[in-house]
């Protein structure tokens, strides 16, 4: 009987050291895949975020060309503008306003079977990716609606076309001012809002708590 039970102990034993031998290892293996990027305001960024915003394009399509720095600098400040969008809760976006950025995504993609292959790769599924581009979506809506910018005036608009005429040739013929004009007033209104959003975030990324450990160490 004594034999028995010592059998059974040391059978018990040898269970919980390969339990716990599993669990280090799943853990080690869970490091490797989303590795901490940076923790910004308690919210972490990791490998897999990185890698999802590049191989998917989820903040922009020139994401999948930015280098792994780029992409990580992006994220950061993502997540300190989320922030202030979840603070003042914007309008959601419609259901079809997410599915018609779930299809732009899907066709960066030459089939299916490559998209699948990216969302693998990433550690992602169809719902973390409509959260995320529900989240965009979010976003844009509160830029334009706290930067809004005054067009700009017809002396701007005509300076900036004297200024930059072969960008409004075609072949070999400049575009006439009038035809311009719209492409011209949205180029300085976009330009203006990035200039007021640049500033903004440099003032968020100062008073946010940012641990960036992608950057290299002295």
């Amino acid at each position: 009987m004594h034999n028995a039970e010592c059998g059974r102990a040391r059978a018990c034993i040898f269970l919980c050291i390969l339990h716990v031998a599993l669990g280090m290892a799943a853990v080690s293996h869970a490091e490797i895949i989303d590795r901490v990027l940076a923790v910004v305001g308690g919210v972490v960024i990791t490998q897999s975020d990185v890698t999802a915003a590049s191989e998917l394009g989820l903040l922009t399509a020139d994401t999948i060309t930015d280098p792994a720095e780029t992409v990580i600098a992006r994220l950061i400040e993502r997540q300190l503008i989320l922030a202030e969008v979840d603070r003042y809760a914007p309008p959601e976006p419609t259901a079809d306003a997410v599915d018609r950025e779930v299809g732009i995504v899907r066709e960066r993609f030459p089939s299916e079977g490559a998209y699948e292959a990216a969302l693998a790769r990433s550690g992602l599924d169809e719902n973390h990716v409509r959260q995320t581009l529900r989240d965009e979506l979010r976003i844009r809506a509160y830029l334009e609606q706290r930067f809004r910018v005054p067009p700009p005036t017809d002396e701007e608009v005509n300076r900036y076309y004297r200024e930059h005429l072969d960008s409004f040739t075609r072949g070999g013929n400049v575009v006439p001012l009038d035809e311009a004009r719209a492409e011209i007033v949205r180029t300085l209104t976009a330009a203006r809002r990035t200039m007021l959003v640049r500033d903004w975030v440099n003032g968020l990324r100062r008073r946010a708590a940012i641990i960036d450990l992608s950057l290299p160490r002295q």
